[in-house]
């Protein structure tokens, strides 16, 4: 899972309205109604999950192999139109991930000084810890088979 965070604004945006014009609507005591207000809050907390998953995540599927990497979106983000990445391992320099609130962010650094990061969800359980294991096998391997590796360690 891939997240876009700046659709986060118009999320909020949406639901500060929603609860602005719901303010104007619930009589001023507020409701009296126990399960009336848990059905109000649960139908809310849904809405924004639904919006979370329209219009704030997308899903790619990753094929490594020993000369590239291909990240193919199986679930783009709303209003995207996003191409597939194909790295080749050559251009690779660097691959490391980072923590931030909820997520991991996956970021590869490339020869040519390049950047590009992917946020993985933390709450989502898929097989990201092998994707990693696998990423950083791999680019290990590909490190000690370049010609300049090897003069440097017999120099």
């Amino acid at each position: 899972m891939v997240s876009q965070t700046n659709a986060i604004v118009f999320i909020v945006a949406g639901l500060t309205v929603f609860f602005v014009s719901a303010g104007t609507l619930i009589p001023k005591g507020g409701l009296q109604n126990r399960g009336l207000s848990i059905l109000i809050v649960s139908a809310l907390a849904i809405i924004a999950y639904f919006l979370w998953q329209k219009f704030v995540t997308g899903w790619t599927e990753w094929q490594v192999d020993e000369d590239r990497i291909t990240v193919s979106w199986t679930k783009e983000f709303a209003f995207s139109n996003i191409n597939d990445y194909l790295f080749e391992w050559k251009d690779v320099q660097k691959i490391w991930k980072g923590m931030d609130p909820n997520y991991y962010n996956l970021k590869f650094k490339f020869n040519n000084g390049q950047k590009v990061t992917f946020y993985h969800g933390s709450f989502v359980k898929d097989d990201f810890e092998d994707l990693l294991k696998t990423l950083y096998q791999t680019l290990d391997k590909r490190k000690k088979l370049q010609p300049t590796a090897v003069l440097q360690e017999m120099g």
